[in-house]
Order: structure tokens, then sequence, then C-alpha cells
């Protein structure tokens, strides 16, 4: 079971319990081992963590795809520049 750290709090880092460690916020836990989930089920009792589903897609798939690099300057268009509009005369009174 996989768990999301919601509070940041102390807690086990290893089976014996002899070293500690900071589980931080919005860390994701993987509760693999017996050890872990009992630190998690204390997190979890306590409001520190949640219990989260992880959805990973069944298959992979590799594309083999090649990156050309193009000149800049000879494929980019040309941008031509606005005339300026001539103002209307002014009629005379």
């Amino acid at each position: 079971m996989k768990y999301k750290i919601i509070v940041p709090k102390a807690g086990s880092a290893n089976a014996q319990g002899t070293a500690s460690r900071l589980y931080e916020k919005d860390e994701i836990v993987d509760a693999s081992e017996p050890w872990v989930q009992s630190v998690m089920d204390v997190f979890l009792q306590s409001g520190w963590a949640m219990e989260i589903k992880v959805l990973e897609p069944e298959s992979k798939v590799e594309v083999a795809a090649e990156v050309v690099a193009k000149n800049k300057a000879a494929s980019s268009p040309k941008v031509k520049a606005k005339a300026k509009k001539k103002a209307a005369p002014k009629k005379a009174k």
C-alpha cells in the first residue's frame, strides 16, 4: 500500500527502530515491508497520513524518435515592417 504524508512527522527509519527520520509533507511512502506498514498505521490513525492508490499503466510502449535540428534563420519567415498610414489632409475653412 502507498501512503501520502499530510503532516510532517518523525518516525522510524529502519526495522529495528534504532534510527529515525522525518517523513516530509506530500511524500509518498510505499509500505511494502511490515515495519513500514506499522509506522504508517500510526500515522494514519493520528491523521498525519492518508492511504492513496496509484494507477500505473498496464504496459509501456517505447517509440524511437529522431530529432533533427534546423537552421533557425533559414526556416523562419521574414516579417515585413508595416508602413505608417498617411494622415488625411485637413479641410480648409
